[in-house]
């Protein structure tokens, strides 16, 4: 693939988002999980019983996107919502068994993708890496909650 033109930082991650989806769609497939799903039951295994809310803002999807992409992973059996207890108002999303029997499969696949893009990359050099896009996604952050309408 050749690149013409100014190569910035933006422009490379936007690609590597598109590749990185085409990967998950076809690697997830078996599993009933898409790509715009998966980052959802990520963060749900790290996490249950987050608001759709919470997950619509560390996502920085629309909420649209979240009921959306929370329904077709209620759909596959993945997840399921539930209103707060204290707040009806909040749905709370929490993983069924279903989740926890792929989940081992699903870790696999997601970070085979880092294992792809990594191959070559001394290990201290990835660490650096991963370090460099976490500040990237705290100034990327810090600037939208700065100038959303």
């Amino acid at each position: 693939m050749q690149l013409q033109g100014r190569i910035t930082v933006g422009r490379l991650i936007a690609i590597l988002h598109r590749m990185a989806n085409m990967y998950l769609s076809k690697e997830l497939k078996d599993l009933s999980i898409g790509a715009g799903q998966y980052i959802f039951l990520a963060e749900l295994f790290d996490q249950e019983g987050q608001s759709q809310d919470e997950l619509t803002k560390k996502i920085f999807v629309d909420k649209a996107n979240s009921a959306r992409a929370l329904g077709k992973l209620e759909d596959a059996g993945y997840v399921r919502r539930v209103g707060d207890d204290k707040d009806k108002r909040i749905k709370r999303a929490f993983l069924e068994p279903a989740a926890r029997e792929v989940e081992e499969d699903f870790w696999r696949i997601v970070t085979g993708w880092s294992d792809i893009l990594t191959r070559g990359v001394p290990k201290q050099r990835q660490e650096q890496l991963i370090d460099d896009l976490r500040t990237m996604l705290e100034n990327a952050g810090e600037y939208l909650s700065k100038n959303q309408p």
